[in-house]
């Protein structure tokens, strides 16, 4: 479907745009914390305020890098390089109680990445995702009917607030090529329980609790 281009003036970041909800989701203090395709780390800093200890993984060296210079040497964040499907990355499974994941499991193939994600939350502990979706569907149209001046309208407001840019331009892209159905047929087998919602811009968000031992 075609698509009408906002001016550059009016790019936003659709993914930082639902940190809040995602952080109203997750206990407002917790032990440890993993942010598995982190970018520049936006999210992972906001986590470190509420959290003891925070991981932070992206498969992107220049992502980390740049996470590294904007959060200085006192953030208590500890930055990875790699695919948090390798065997090579330090992360303890059942050990975090809260697990995010902001458009980056769409990067990976769906149900070994979800179970992935699932097996490192501890028991007790949540899961939440905010993700990509291929549209295929005449529901999924109708939410890019109401989406596209929605969008516009929102990057018009962030312009004028001086917010208007996106904030991991170099990070790598790559379109969703699962549906929302092929989401919840995984969620259902792999995390059964999760709640997943379409969202107005382009995504869709998941949350899961771990059932406590």
């Amino acid at each position: 479907m075609w698509k009408p281009r906002l001016p550059a003036a009016l790019w936003w970041d659709h993914n930082a745009h639902y940190h809040p909800w995602l952080l109203r989701r997750l206990p407002a203090r917790s032990h440890r914390a993993l942010d598995v395709g982190c970018g520049a780390g936006a999210l992972a800093r906001r986590l470190a305020a509420r959290a003891d200890r925070v991981d932070a993984v992206d498969a992107a060296p220049v992502m980390i890098e740049r996470a590294r210079a904007a959060s200085g040497p006192t953030t208590a964040v500890r930055w990875l390089v790699g695919d948090v499907l390798a065997d090579d990355l330090p992360l303890q499974a059942g050990a975090y109680d809260v697990v995010t994941a902001v458009a980056s499991l769409h990067h990976m193939p769906l149900r070994p990445a979800l179970s992935r994600l699932a097996d490192l939350v501890r028991p007790g502990g949540t899961l939440a995702v905010v993700g990509l979706y291929r549209q295929t569907t005449l529901a999924d149209r109708a939410v890019e009917v109401l989406a596209l001046p929605a969008n516009a309208a929102v990057g018009a407001v962030h312009l004028s607030r001086g917010r208007g840019r996106l904030a991991d331009e170099d990070m790598p892209v790559q379109d969703a090529t699962t549906t929302l159905a092929d989401l919840r047929a995984a969620a259902a087998d792999v995390v059964p329980g999760a709640r997943l919602r379409r969202r107005l811009f382009w995504r869709y968000t998941l949350v899961w609790r771990r059932p406590a031992a």
